[in-house]
């Protein structure tokens, strides 16, 4: 079985991202729907993913993966207490205490938890694809050598990097940044 999963996940990072913006823009749209009456940082975490898929980050796309896996755990826990408060609130509703009882109305909370099924269904079938594009971009992205200067302003040679104000901010040995133009301020 795990065979026919891995063999309809493709391998190439381009082709994996195509379908993690595809996931992840799911997740966003029925974010809209499902906080009717659940906050929750299931927009957030779409966001992280496009991120990671449409800028190729491979530290962004292993960040989501990992809320990825906490997000299906939680919604998971969510949904089966939510599922028990609608029984609840469907009990409540035909004793006519409905006034008495503290929730949604029973239609629009069964409306998000399944959406909430349908959001938790596209997450688990995201994770092997998001998998493979976080482990396929780490070993596509080629890490500059030590002895050239790297383009953040904290690689060796000490060179520096001009900023939008004209200040040079330089590395230092101890990791940091200097500015060496503080006295323009």
């Amino acid at each position: 079985e795990m065979s026919a999963l891995s063999a309809m996940v493709p391998e190439d990072p381009e082709s994996l991202a195509v379908w993690l913006v595809r996931f992840t823009s799911m997740q966003f749209g029925i974010t809209f729907f499902t906080s009717l009456t659940r906050t929750d940082n299931n927009g957030a975490l779409a966001l992280l993913g496009l991120y990671a898929s449409f800028g190729r980050k491979s530290e962004a796309a292993k960040l989501y993966f990992i809320f990825l896996l906490l997000s299906c755990i939680t919604d998971f826990i969510w949904m089966i207490l939510y599922g028990n408060q609608i029984s609840g609130a469907e009990l409540q509703e035909l004793q006519n205490e409905w006034e008495d009882y503290a929730f949604p109305p029973v239609g629009t909370a069964k409306f998000v938890l399944g959406m909430s099924v349908i959001q938790f269904i596209i997450k688990v079938i995201s994770i092997p694809f998001t998998y493979k594009l976080f482990t396929s971009l780490d070993n596509s992205v080629p890490m500059p050598p030590a002895s050239q200067p790297s383009m953040r302003g904290y690689g060796g040679g000490g060179q520096g990097i001009s900023g939008a104000s004209g200040s040079t901010y330089q590395s230092s040995s101890g990791g940091g940044y200097q500015s060496a133009a503080k006295d323009e301020l």
